[in-house]
């Protein structure tokens, strides 16, 4: 009966070793035939740290109405390209949230996904699709995904000045750069992350911004304008589906450890995993077709909650973890 039982549990573990989490093969899709050069981050001088243009500074030509349109777009989405945008063909986000939900004024903070120096990084190899994509690609596929909605056609005005604004942002930066302070590297915790301590530290932490119930703060002033939230809500239906980044639980714990709560970001390692298991543990808009991301599997994010996987663990360990074990030896 001994052997029996240990045997699966054997070929188990030689199961999750051979075929657990490549980082060599991922390190290798990744890799570029040139050695790219880190540079500083560095706001353009027309803009300031709260993402303010002051548009004296940039003139009037067409590439300054575009990057000025652009900034708008990133910063109101919802009023422009949301449920909120009067021109109902161009509501292509499906929530009220805004590219600044995420990419924290407009994209100008180094920590909280930069848009600074981002052109030079495009084209580049995506894991999700296993193919190269453009800028664009990218920006649609926040559209579908963080905003819940449908992508913006490649051709549009609105596409063309939300690229001039990233160009903007990315003048000084050499083709192939990357810019320094904005990657935040992930920690792994030696235990399963736990929703119950997040919700303790969600409440002491992060709801006086957030609110209670993940709902966020509403700009009551939206009319006369401004984002449509001054704090976006963390779950619900008016938050990002389960096919964004941030609904898996390494990419939020990052951001999370690197950026929250705002102006004190002195969360730990395992407060961060707590919280944002916590948080994605309510529920959301669903994305559906979630099993064809990531088609390689050798280098399927580990905290990636939708199979098929070829690693020998469960829906449930690839969400909360541990990961250190999943990492191929």
């Amino acid at each position: 009966m001994k052997i029996t039982i240990l045997l699966p549990l054997a070929a188990c573990c030689l199961l999750n070793s051979a075929f657990a989490f490549d980082a060599a093969k991922n390190k290798a899709k990744n890799a570029l035939p040139f050695e790219p050069k880190v540079q500083e981050f560095k706001l353009p001088a027309a803009i300031d740290e709260n993402g303010v243009i002051d548009e004296s500074k940039l003139g009037d030509s067409p590439y300054a109405k575009a990057v000025i349109y652009g900034s708008k777009l990133m910063n109101e989405t919802t009023r422009y390209l949301g449920l909120q945008a009067k021109d109902e063909k161009k509501r292509f986000a499906g929530n009220n949230l805004s590219c600044s939900s995420c990419h924290a004024s407009g994209g100008v903070v180094q920590t909280q996904s930069s848009f600074v120096g981002i052109t030079a990084r495009f084209p580049q190899y995506n894991s999700r699709g296993d193919r190269v994509i453009t800028l664009q690609d990218r920006i649609n596929g926040c559209f579908m995904r963080s905003m819940s909605g449908k992508p913006i056609p490649t051709n549009s005005d609105e596409m063309r000045a939300m690229l001039a604004y990233m160009h903007y942002l990315s003048v000084g930066y050499e083709v192939g750069s990357k810019v320094k302070g904005t990657v935040v590297k992930p920690e792994f915790i030696d235990r399963a992350a736990d929703p119950k301590k997040g919700a303790k530290i969600y409440a002491d932490r992060c709801a006086s911004c957030h609110g209670e119930n993940g709902e966020g703060i509403k700009n009551e002033e939206f009319a006369k304008g401004g984002d449509y939230y001054t704090f976006p809500p963390l779950w619900g239906k008016d938050s990002y589906n389960t096919g964004a980044g941030m609904y898996r639980l390494i990419k939020a714990a990052g951001y999370i450890k690197s950026s929250m709560p705002k102006g004190d970001a002195t969360l730990s390692w395992e407060e961060a995993y707590d919280v944002a298991a916590f948080m994605n543990s309510h529920e959301r808009p669903i994305k559906e077709g979630r099993e064809k991301d990531f088609p390689d599997r050798d280098i399927k994010p580990m905290d990636m909650d939708v199979g098929p996987y070829n690693d020998g663990f469960d829906e449930n360990a690839h969400r909360f973890g541990p990961y250190k074990q999943m990492i191929k030896k």
